[in-house]
């Protein structure tokens, strides 16, 4: 292999590493509740892609929601594809006459990937309660993703505690 690929590949995967640290960073602070943080879990899943089974696309779904003066949220999200994952942020912004209180309500965003992986992605997002429930679209794909509310980590601490 020569230098210059090696270190190609070397610097890929240092790129990759730091990604993943970087919402692993995230999602540890929203564990505290540093900054109104909240952590999210479940699965997105195709309604369009399916693989050689017949089974729709699907994977895990992590996401850290981090409230904004403005009303809206920083999503960063984690998902899991077979054997790759990968990070990307957003913003989602209050749909009109959006949500009256914190966490409740409609959101929009959109997140702009190469036109090979289906260019604009668009999001309409509803969250309520200890649910929060994304529909997607792109020239490429479709689909859900479908998260619950994850507990902050110190009500795990306390409950150790006490055994």
């Amino acid at each position: 292999m020569s230098r210059y690929l090696l270190r190609g590949v070397l610097a890929l995967l240092a790129s990759l590493l730091a990604a993943c640290s970087s919402f692993d960073r995230h999602w540890n602070d929203a564990a505290q509740e540093k900054g109104g943080a909240s952590r999210w879990d479940g699965q997105w899943k195709s309604e369009r892609n399916v693989y050689a089974n017949g089974a729709y696309h699907h994977g895990r779904l992590r996401c850290v929601l981090v409230p904004q003066a403005d009303r809206s949220f920083t999503a960063h999200f984690h998902a899991n594809w077979l054997i790759f994952s990968g990070n990307y942020d957003m913003t989602l912004h209050p749909v009109a006459g959006g949500p009256r209180r914190r966490e409740a309500g409609k959101y929009q965003g959109t997140h702009d990937l190469p036109a090979m992986f289906g260019g604009t992605y668009r999001y309409q997002a509803t969250v309520e309660g200890d649910r929060f429930v994304t529909h997607y679209t792109s020239s490429y794909d479709t689909g859900t993703f479908d998260l619950r509310r994850v507990p902050p980590a110190k009500e795990h601490a306390d409950l150790h505690a006490q055994h």
